[in-house]
């Protein structure tokens, strides 16, 4: 088969035609509460004075032929750094910098008047300072941005707004409204729940704002505007930068109220008529009696006004993430960490914790540590933080001379692009640009570090515990055993408690294999009755302390032939927070007459029983799940292994009939109050036939209802071996049980008596 020769494609060149105007754009908004009612009349560069003077559209594709026979020669490149002047006044047509060049030097009548006169020299024709980009953005809401913080579809971003705002819970939604939210796990449901909660906080703190400086009469619609289009907390505080009142014994205040702020606008921002320091000094006024007491209150001014320049804080922040900053740790000097040391004494002392919280040799690591803030882990940033707060560390945050060169040619170009040109507008910009650098925004960057990288460690650390809690409460229970129970010791001897099948306590007791008062004979003996009494063929060990010898003590029985290593078996398992399980309430009220120490035996052989039901009864901080719990957010700890707590009881469910209160309260929906209730109409009125039951219960509304219910259960036992309706003791809603009766009636007679479900519809 021939192939013909292609023709070459000629391709013409396309020419777009973009406007600035508003009709270009598709039109205004009428409807947007937050749109300005008027077009803006802004001009901040060059190319934007142009479209002003009637170039109203212009072409992105020139073409060069009729370029070169044009009589005027082509405007120059102009530089990168100049195409956003956010905060700078308008650029100043030539001619009107000739004039103000040829005009005579001003007398000092005249620049007193003009410092004492009400109107301000530096007028710009922007109100808000800022560039086309924040014109055009759009107010948000809060599902939209919700869906664009966590990449996920506009549709289930509305959907899960909706359900937490019905006070949905995560387990319910996991559950039971999986299909509306795109089947997202219960752990990454929380992380969205977590950013719907700061959108939501981020919008009342724009509105308060709003608000307030409404009340100063500083809000106009652009300035609301912006600040109702911020996206992040950071943001939101950097466009409220330049409103927000500062201190009164702040040095530019005392410069502003000795009359300097119009002399410091004329030098920043370069306009007419150039500035002479002589003109601003006033030997009366002990603060003004020196050129160089004006220049340096005008600096001041000045640098608070660069410090506060949305541009430059944006600016900051996109250096930040693109130069290399690193955090360096050294040991502290001696004579310091001997005083701090001595200090943590006295007061550990009077608090009563241990002295081995202050241990230096804790800290070796890092007494000379230097990593980049990008590759540093969770893990070293808390034991930094630690380290530094028990003085044992001295953190820097050190920067090149890139990023403080960078930042400095973007501020130069910011406001020396512009406005009249002469020495002393010069020397004084560049005194305060480094003085504004030393002095505010390095450490605002340092600070900007600093807290970044603790909210990302807090973050893991969080997210740490909460994996390792729900490992722990999801344990395989080791069901239809009797468990005997040991908690080691030395001086107060090893305590006994051997639990039934139904983790009923048997009996209790103490030996002492170890220590002082060891009675290795009478141990055995104990052990060998309690073993055979009851039939016990499971061995519950803590891991506390004494554990290893009272391990190898066993070990020395089996080998003796003493205990029948065939059918008698041990395990180890973990003791955190029995002791402080055994003084708590819960406990007291469950045995109110047995010792605090048998209790804590007790807790660890109800543990191999039933973890979940045991684990719950203790607070999941005190469970030793995770490090650094006392540096990171208690609130936000707590809540967050509260859902896990909860995630996991709801996950595995109860038997409404026979489930105790420490277990009934972490049902999704339920609180410690409606579990009370829900155990004392139990108690008064027999035992749950159905889970509507529930409604009868004083506080269990509808709501509530709808929540929980799913997670309960009827068992048949405890019932007396026959419900109701047989779907009160599956996963299945109470709201889907008409669809699911539909369902079993349309389903094969073959299908239902091969999977043993025939005989108990059929009763039912």
């Amino acid at each position: 088969m021939s192939k013909r020769p292609r023709r070459a494609a000629v391709k013409k060149p396309i020419i777009v035609e973009l406007s600035d105007s508003e009709e270009d754009f598709g039109g205004s908004n009428d409807n947007d509460d937050y749109r300005p009612t008027e077009t803006r009349s802004r001009v901040i560069d060059r190319g934007a004075a142009a479209v002003a003077s009637g170039a109203g559209k212009r072409k992105r594709w020139i073409d060069h032929k009729s370029n070169a026979c044009s009589e005027e020669p082509a405007a120059p490149k102009k530089k990168r750094a100049k195409k956003d002047k956010e905060n700078a006044i308008p650029n100043p047509s030539s001619s009107a910098n000739e004039a103000a060049v040829e005009q005579s030097v001003p007398t000092a009548s005249e620049v007193d008047g003009a410092a004492h006169s009400s109107a301000p020299v530096a007028t710009t024709s922007s109100t808000t300072n800022r560039s086309s980009f924040w014109e055009r953005r759009k107010v948000w809401n809060v599902y939209e941005l919700l869906a664009e913080t966590e990449h996920i579809q506009p549709t289930a971003a509305r959907n899960i707004v909706q359900l937490f705002e019905n006070e949905n819970t995560i387990p319910f939604i996991c559950r039971y409204r999986r299909d509306l939210v795109d089947h997202i796990t219960p752990d990454r449901l929380r992380d969205i729940r977590n950013t719907y909660t700061d959108i939501v906080d981020l919008r009342k703190r724009a509105e308060n704002i709003v608000t307030q400086l409404e009340r100063d009469s500083v809000l106009n619609t652009d300035i609301r505007e912006e600040l109702m289009c911020a996206k992040t907390a950071e943001e939101l505080e950097f466009l409220y930068a330049p409103y927000k009142p500062a201190s009164k014994g702040t040095l530019a205040e005392r410069a502003k109220a000795l009359g300097l702020q119009v002399y410091a606008d004329a030098l920043l921002y370069g306009t007419a008529p150039q500035v002479h320091l002589v003109s601003a000094i006033d030997p009366k006024n002990s603060d003004l009696a020196t050129e160089e007491q004006v220049m340096v209150g005008i600096c001041n001014i000045i640098i608070h006004n660069i410090s506060k320049n949305t541009s430059v804080l944006e600016e900051l922040r996109r250096i930040q993430n693109v130069q290399r900053i690193v955090l360096k740790c050294s040991k502290t000097k001696s004579t310091t960490a001997t005083k701090a040391a001595t200090a943590s004494k006295s007061a550990a002392a009077s608090n009563g914790i241990a002295d081995k919280k202050l241990d230096s040799s804790k800290f070796e690591n890092y007494f000379n540590f230097q990593s980049d803030i990008k590759t540093i882990k969770p893990h070293q940033t808390l034991a930094i933080n630690r380290g530094e707060k028990h003085k044992f560390l001295i953190v820097k945050v050190e920067t090149n001379n890139y990023l403080k060169n960078d930042l400095m040619r973007f501020i130069s170009d910011q406001y020396m692009s512009q406005g009249l040109q002469y020495p002393l507008r010069r020397e004084v910009f560049s005194r305060a640009l480094e003085e504004c650098f030393t002095k505010k925004l390095h450490p605002l960057l340092c600070r900007q570090v600093r807290v970044e990288l603790k909210e990302k460690a807090t973050r893991a650390a969080i997210e740490v515990f909460g994996k390792n809690l729900k490992q722990l409460l999801l344990m395989t229970p080791l069901k239809g055993e009797r468990i005997l129970g040991i908690d080691p010791g030395f001086t107060n001897g090893c305590k006994l408690a051997l639990v039934s099948e139904t983790a009923d306590v048997l009996e209790t007791g103490v030996i002492y294999p170890h220590g002082r008062h060891s009675n290795l004979q009478g141990a055995k003996q104990k052990l060998v009755q309690l073993l055979s009494a009851y039939n016990c063929r499971v061995i519950a060990l803590g891991n506390g302390t004494a554990c290893r010898e009272t391990e190898m003590w066993l070990t020395s029985l089996f080998q003796a032939g003493i205990l029948d290593g065939r059918s008698i078996r041990y395990s180890i398992v973990n003791e955190n927070g029995a002791s402080i399980y055994s003084c708590s309430d819960v406990a007291t009220k469950e045995f109110p007459k047995m010792d605090m120490n048998e209790i804590s035996a007790v807790s660890i052989a109800r543990r191999l029983n039933d973890p979940l039901s045991e684990y719950v009864k203790i607070e999941p901080r005190h469970l030793g799940v995770g490090m650094y719990q006392h540096d990171v957010n208690e609130k936000m700890l707590t809540e967050t292994l509260n859902d896990v707590v909860s995630e996991c009881v709801s996950y595995v469910g109860v038997d409404l009939n026979t489930a105790s209160l420490s277990v009934l309260k972490h049902i999704a929906g339920l609180s410690e109050k409606k579990a009370e209730k829900i155990i004392e109409h139990r108690t008064q009125k027999g035992p749950f036939q159905t889970r509507k039951d529930l409604l009868s219960v004083r506080s269990i509304g509808e709501k509530t209802f709808v929540q929980c219910a799913g997670f309960v259960r009827i068992e048949p036992l405890s019932v007396g071996g026959k419900l109701s309706n047989p779907l009160d003791c599956t996963w299945v809603h109470p709201e889907s049980y008409k669809v699911a009766d539909a369902c079993y009636r349309w389903t094969p007679v073959w299908y239902k008596f091969s999977c043993g479900t025939g005989n108990r519809f059929a009763q039912a």
